[in-house]
């Protein structure tokens, strides 16, 4: 009976220790400002640390950058939309927020809601297009609505305030409330009080500090409380900047930064949690691809960087995290939301230059990116068609230009190895450096297998293959900072594998078993092959390493296949299509079992919303993935690459002497057809990976052929039957 008792009495110590717990974290009153910046860019972040009137308020800070890309093109509005929705969106012609008693279109702003929605408002902000920017943003694919995350605070008991403005003599620019308003379009707060007339300023106004400070200061001490200021001074400077002599300019910029810096300093000491955001950089920081924006957090926690699950990259967020975040903060539920917490790492650490360097690194390839790589896919476009015309150059240089054409296809294929090996040391030789480097390894790499090996594409795809998957291992870092990985100011992909090195991943696993058909111990050859293809399969979809289920379907789809003709003789085409359909049934349980563990991805929330039900969500994604590949196909560089590589593989299908006797290789060539057809129908830039892997499948053919015809034309003691068609 006593063990009982005890029993019972540690089980309701335990249940009223949860409860306090639960009841403190309910009722403490949170007090967390957002001070929103337009036109800072990573130069304004950069000076305000290390300007010589250094502050305790930096060193205290979290430092990140911020990915800051809406759906449609970049903007203060567009980007403000986005980051209030939480979900990539874009907004609406004359967006814009209004007092009660300010005039709109000759109307007082309360009158002119009244007379678009049938609502009369009489009390704080109001927002006349927020029917439009919903409707708009409905209608995409993204479903972002704004709105939301103001009515879980209102619900919740949260005091939203909201002060400040951007204007300029010319237009009304209020969009700090899009991180505020409530779902009815209505937020507390006092835009023109905000901002005072000052003589010399940017157009003759700046942001009163001492009105800001003040409200700080006595609201919120009673309930939760979220404020949100639009400090548009640098907008302003920099909207004045060209008419301004550039002394003064400098002088004055200088001066503003200071001015934010001291609000900023007393900020801090009335609230518990405060963020300074940029939402979008000035024209010459975007000009110049600086598209990463600054961010700044104090917490309880001190200094540190900031980063999300969103971004898995160190010092990088993204726009769609903020809205989780704050939830988050005032112990709200944030799972509707696709972004994710952001986290403070390193804390403690005050040493802010290694992010400026990560930032300039990511800069420096992005602004690079197109002049090298359209280069590069021009070179592969060359060296295709140079390998399917190399017989044309007569018939006493015929050798010597089968020699080259397969030193260059060879190299070609040696190219992306390279392009993800000498990615980490592309800040310190520079853009001109790494391309020399580039050549040179893939010239002298494809010159040794060439003469020290009888099978030369078995190496390079097991080379590019053991690359590949020992990077994804360890965290992709050298695939986030190659010209072929995925780039974060995109904000395509930020970790995992990218759909270039998804392609030839794919084919260099083909390359890799294709030589096991031909080996006589067959048993020790398939359960070395399907060991293999598991690999690459977990590589390709486990949430904590490739995540790409396009290319994990698409592997999948080509391994069955592979399979399929290396058991089976003849066609079967109803055969085929229940393999198909079979295989990828079973490879689409195998992804979501990869799912079940460890950090939810965006492969992850796909299954959950599927198993929900919310068929819609997955009709949008398969919407945005076609509009994508589209896109890509009209306006990419990788589509002459596409094109040319599809119509050699076809013309290679098509004329039979062409083909090549040895199972091994007419396997390759089939299966890496298949592959790449499933990767460009499957994947989100379908046309990106298909181009890699056609190209790596019709390099590798070329390369035979060559061979093939050397040995028939040039064998020792070798006669060539006059029936035989030769090809030349």
């Amino acid at each position: 009976m006593s063990r009982k008792l005890i029993v019972l009495l540690l089980l309701f110590i335990i249940c009223q220790g949860c409860l306090l717990r639960y009841v403190e974290a309910a009722e403490k009153i949170e007090k967390i400002a957002v001070i929103l910046v337009p036109g800072m860019s990573m130069t304004e972040a950069q000076w305000l640390i290390h300007n010589e009137d250094k502050n305790w308020i930096w060193n205290e800070a979290a430092i990140g950058a911020m990915n800051v890309r809406p759906d449609g093109p970049y903007s203060y509005l567009n980007n403000m939309v986005t980051m209030g929705a939480g979900a990539k969106a874009v907004g609406v012609q004359d967006w814009n927020s209004y007092e009660v008693t300010e005039e709109v279109n000759g109307f007082a702003a309360s009158e002119w809601v009244h007379q678009l929605t049938g609502m009369r408002q009489t009390e704080g902000l109001l927002h006349p297009g927020l029917h439009r920017l919903n409707q708009k943003n409905d209608q995409g694919t993204h479903r972002a609505r704004v709105g939301d995350f103001g009515q879980l605070l209102q619900e919740a008991g949260v005091v939203r305030k909201v002060y400040g403005h951007s204007d300029t003599l010319e237009e009304r620019v209020r969009y700090a409330s899009l991180l505020a308003l409530d779902r009815s379009g209505t937020v507390a707060g006092e835009i023109t009080q905000s901002v005072r007339a000052k003589e010399g300023s940017p157009y003759g106004m700046e942001m009163d500090v001492d009105f800001l400070i003040n409200k700080l200061s006595t609201i919120g001490d009673e309930q939760s409380s979220f404020f949100v200021i639009e400090w548009g001074d640098l907008y302003r400077l920099y909207d004045q900047m060209h008419y301004m002599e550039e002394k003064h300019f400098q002088s004055e910029w200088a001066r503003q930064l200071m001015r934010l810096q001291s609000f900023v300093e007393q900020a801090r000491r009335e609230v518990d949690q405060l963020w300074m955001i940029s939402p979008m950089m000035n024209k010459q920081a975007y000009d110049e691809k600086q598209q990463l924006a600054p961010v700044f957090y104090w917490g309880q926690k001190k200094a540190g960087y900031l980063t999300s699950n969103t971004t898995r990259q160190d010092y990088l967020l993204s726009s769609i995290d903020m809205v989780p975040t704050l939830l988050r903060s005032f112990h709200l539920s944030s799972e509707s939301y696709s972004g994710n917490e952001v986290i403070q790492e390193r804390v403690g650490d005050v040493d802010k230059s290694s992010v400026f360097e990560a930032v300039n690194e990511i800069v420096l390839i992005y602004k690079s990116r197109a002049s090298v790589l359209s280069t590069y896919i021009t070179c592969l476009v060359v060296a295709l068609l140079g390998a399917a015309v190399y017989g044309s150059f007569g018939t006493k240089k015929r050798r010597t230009w089968r020699y080259i054409t397969r030193l260059i296809l060879l190299s070609a294929l040696w190219s992306p190895f390279w392009f993800l090996a000498l990615s980490v040391i592309v800040k310190t030789i520079g853009i001109s450096g790494f391309v020399l480097g580039l050549i040179a390894s893939s010239l002298l790499c494809g010159y040794v297998v060439e003469k020290g090996s009888e099978k030369p594409i078995f190496w390079i795809g097991i080379c590019t293959f053991l690359l590949i998957t020992v990077d994804v291992i360890l965290g992709s870092a050298f695939m986030q900072r190659s010209y072929l990985g995925y780039d974060p100011i995109i904000g395509a992909r930020y970790y995992g594998i990218g759909n270039e090195f998804a392609g030839v991943y794919v084919i260099s696993a083909i390359m890799v078993i294709s030589p096991l058909v031909d080996v006589r111990r067959k048993k020790q050859s398939i359960l070395l092959m399907t060991a293999l293809f598991t690999c690459v399969l977990v590589i390709l979809g486990k949430n904590s390493l490739g995540t790409n289920a396009g290319a994990t379907l698409s592997a999948g789809l080509a391994f069955a296949f592979f399979f399929y003709r290396m058991f089976t003789k003849k066609w079967s085409w109803r055969f085929l299509i229940i393999v198909a359909v079979s295989s990828l049934g079973t490879l689409c349980l195998f992804l979501y079992m990869l799912q079940l563990t460890g950090e939810q991805t965006h492969i992850g929330m796909a299954f959950d919303r599927l198993l929900n039900g919310d068929v819609r969500y997955i009709a949008d994604t398969i919407q945005r993935k076609a509009a994508m590949n589209i896109k890509i196909f009209r306006h990419s560089n990788w589509t002459q690459l596409f094109v040319t590589s599809y119509l050699l593989g076809a013309i290679i299908l098509w004329r039979r002497r062409l083909q090549l006797k040895g199972q091994d290789k007419q396997l390759f060539l089939q299966t890496g057809v298949v592959a790449s057809f499933a990767l460009l129908l499957l994947n989100d830039s379908g046309v990106v990976a298909a181009a890699t892997s056609m190209f790596c499948v019709v390099s590798a053919h070329y390369y035979w052929l060559s061979v093939n015809k050397e040995e028939n034309n040039f064998a020792v003691g070798e006669t060539i039957n006059s029936s035989q068609a030769v090809e030349d």
